[in-house]
């Protein structure tokens, strides 16, 4: 027991950013399916809109003839290699912020009651810096313009904010429920006890 400890607490950075990726993976999933439900419902811009948003920087009249098609009422406009792209480019983006966050969690010891809002405030600076430094240089480079560069005003902010802590949460309730993925002690029985004593009261 003592030396599996000792191997947790010395798991390399290497393994906590595989773990890390995994998270980002999961997150990057919830973040698309509720941007999905929002634009399909609230939003008024077609189910697969945000896939084709991610993908505008290579095909950009996909997005623009899905939310025009949303707005005359076919809310599922669907185009395959648009719809693959967005959702690599999803996978791509989220693997890669989780494995920095684990390696961030690390150095912050992020764990226990500190991982939920941990994970919340992680989420809501990676919005700031995508907003203000990534996706206007992504524009830039690739000519996308507007709809990549001020993705905040194009999505709706409240919406746009609420992707990011979908995200965070993910990545929050990860280190919450295995904190030794980033070298700190397992969760002990009794507080999963303690936690599902409460939930059945």
């Amino acid at each position: 027991m003592t030396s599996l400890q000792g191997f947790t607490r010395e798991r390399p950075l290497e393994r906590i950013a595989e773990r890390g990726v995994c998270a980002g993976l999961v997150g990057s999933a919830a973040l698309g399916l509720f941007a999905m439900v929002a634009s399909g419902t609230y939003q008024g811009r077609g189910f697969f809109t945000p896939m084709y948003h991610a993908a505008f920087i290579v095909d950009p009249q996909t997005m623009v003839t899905s939310i025009g098609q949303a707005g005359a009422g076919e809310r599922f406009y669907f185009v395959r290699e648009s719809f693959l792209l967005g959702m690599i480019i999803y996978v791509i983006v989220g693997g890669t912020l989780g494995a920095l966050f684990g390696v961030v969690a690390r150095a912050l010891h992020l764990h226990g009651t500190r991982a939920l809002p941990g994970g919340v405030a992680y989420g809501l600076a990676v919005m700031v810096l995508m907003s203000l430094l990534v996706l206007p240089r992504v524009a830039a480079m690739s000519g996308a313009g507007k709809p990549i560069a001020h993705m905040g005003d194009e999505v709706g902010w409240p919406t746009f904010v609420s992707y990011f802590v979908v995200f965070g949460l993910v990545l929050g309730a990860w280190l919450y429920l295995r904190p030794q993925d980033i070298g700190e002690a397992r969760r002990s029985r009794s507080a999963l006890k303690k936690c599902s004593d409460s939930k059945s009261n």
